[in-house]
């Protein structure tokens, strides 16, 4: 590893422990723990830094055909499967349905500000860190309700929308679903959903509930 690798990844991790330290002030508030996932995908966002805009406009059609594999058509959609594949311990469905490595190297990842290159994050870091994040929200996920048939109710997102030149993050998710006697539980474990050209996908699983 360089010496300009080794100090982007110091920015990088400089950068989470400044939103921990954020996210550890806003729980002494609310007494709400915030996940791994959250603060990674907020680090990804850099909410300070303007947003790179790698592509003219009006975007070309290669962008605006760009369109997520085994994605759904709509937010409701999306969390209908995720729940029947959670019921089914389906965890190749579970796994189609996050950003793929393709996707986010390709697609997301230059738009986010962490990706501008004074920041010097190598792209495979950035996707290394989602990813372990990612698959220790999902072997959780399974091992609280895998098996157990629950349908959809609603979801809303507390944090809203985050913007960017071709997709749309929507943060914080929360699915409110009912089991067959009509008990409600609000399901914490999707990460964020990502919104690209009418088709949606999760960015993560969230490691902690």
């Amino acid at each position: 590893m360089n010496f300009n690798q080794k100090a982007g990844i110091a920015l990088l991790i400089t950068a989470l422990l400044l939103t921990s330290c954020a996210e550890a002030e806003k729980e002494k508030n609310t007494g709400e723990k915030s996940s791994i996932n959250d603060r990674y995908e907020d680090t990804l966002a850099v909410k300070e830094v303007p947003k790179p805009r790698p592509y003219p406009e009006p975007l070309p059609d290669s962008v605006k055909q760009r369109r997520f594999v085994y994605g759904a058509d709509t937010q409701e959609e999306l969390c209908d499967i995720l729940l029947d594949a959670l019921a089914r311990q389906d965890t190749l469905t579970l796994t189609r349905l996050m950003v793929s490595e393709y996707e986010f190297k390709n697609w997301l990842w230059w738009e986010f500000p962490a990706s501008q290159p004074i920041r010097n994050v190598p792209v495979d870091f950035a996707w290394g860190n989602l990813l372990q994040n990612a698959d220790k929200g999902l072997r959780q996920a399974l091992g609280k309700y895998s098996g157990r048939r629950l349908y959809y109710v609603s979801h809303k997102f507390l944090e809203g929308q985050d913007r960017y030149q071709t997709f749309i993050v929507h943060t914080k998710t929360r699915v409110t679903a009912a089991d067959s006697t009509g008990r409600q539980y609000e399901i914490k474990v999707f990460g964020s959903f990502v919104e690209m050209n009418g088709r949606f996908k999760l960015m993560s699983y969230r490691d902690r509930d």
